[in-house]
């Protein structure tokens, strides 16, 4: 119990002197993370939502705006991404934006978080 009170502690002491332009994108990283487990703990189609998402965005920054414009709207919330994988990776249909190797990567991340995506 102590041990849990100092962390939070650390963490509170963290967030309130970090506005430093140095510390300011550890904090965001350390937001992400807790962020990142509170999700899994809780919901296991939000964190799977949500590791998707992170991962497609991560994966979409080497391509252009209109690819990474599509895998945002794709990646909005758990209906899109199953419309989206249902459409473009299961059925082939064509996606002017994403096509070959993008869409090919894109349909595998979202095929290695889909048994989370679709627990009842």
């Amino acid at each position: 119990m102590k041990k849990l009170f100092w962390l939070l502690v650390v963490i509170l002491l963290i967030i309130t002197f970090s506005d430093h332009n140095l510390s300011r994108p550890y904090k965001d990283q350390l937001f992400a993370l807790i962020a990142d487990k509170v999700a899994i703990t809780g919901d296991s189609k939000e964190a799977a939502l949500r590791t998707t998402r992170k991962q497609l965005l991560a994966l979409s920054e080497q391509w252009g705006e209109g690819q990474q414009t599509q895998l945002d709207k794709a990646s909005s919330s758990i209906d899109n991404l199953l419309r989206f994988q249902r459409n473009y990776c299961k059925n082939g249909d064509f996606n002017p934006f994403l096509y070959g190797e993008p869409l090919k990567q894109s349909c595998a991340i979202i095929e290695s978080q889909i048994h989370n995506l679709t627990k009842p």
